[in-house]
């Protein structure tokens, strides 16, 4: 395969960007595939969970699991992952889109998401740069609670 043919697989900003079921076939295309083996384990033995490979065309980019359970108004995203070598290039933006999409159609009594995250300021190991509170923000969430000990806030996005 040439340089050329190898650029024109590898996703880039005008991937399309799909949640998928995780299989046997799937489950370890990712780079460190020890990373979601607690997601996966949680999600095989907890019936709320609703666990999707991030895949950019054919290239797995990222993992979501959010928590549906029966008859709530709110829902959450309870991990969510964009491969360090992926992230920046929109595909973390059309996931989260395309959860929201899923709970809408899905789910309409849902009235807000909601996820825990690490603060604008960072924390202890975390510098600011690398928390992920602006990218939330700019998609419309809104801080929900206090801080906790551990730095992280609580932030929901309005469904209605």
């Amino acid at each position: 395969m040439t340089t050329e043919n190898i650029a024109s697989v590898l996703p880039n900003r005008d991937s399309i960007v799909t949640l998928r079921e995780i299989t046997k076939e799937n489950w370890r295309d990712t780079d460190n595939p020890r990373q979601q083996l607690k997601s996966l384990c949680e999600s095989h033995y907890t019936e709320d969970a609703w666990p999707r490979a991030i895949y950019a065309d054919d290239t797995l980019v990222g993992f979501l699991m959010l928590s549906i359970w029966p008859i709530e108004d709110w829902y959450g995203v309870w991990r969510f992952m964009i491969d360090q070598k992926y992230q920046a290039q929109g595909y973390g933006r059309k996931a989260i889109q395309l959860a929201i999409a899923y709970i809408k159609e899905h789910h309409p009594e849902a009235k807000q998401i909601r996820l825990m995250t690490i603060g604008p300021k960072g924390r202890k190991g975390v510098a600011a740069k690398d928390s992920p509170y602006k990218f939330y923000a700019s998609l419309g969430w809104k801080e929900i609670s206090e801080y906790d000990e551990d730095g992280e806030v609580e932030m929901g996005l309005d469904l209605e």
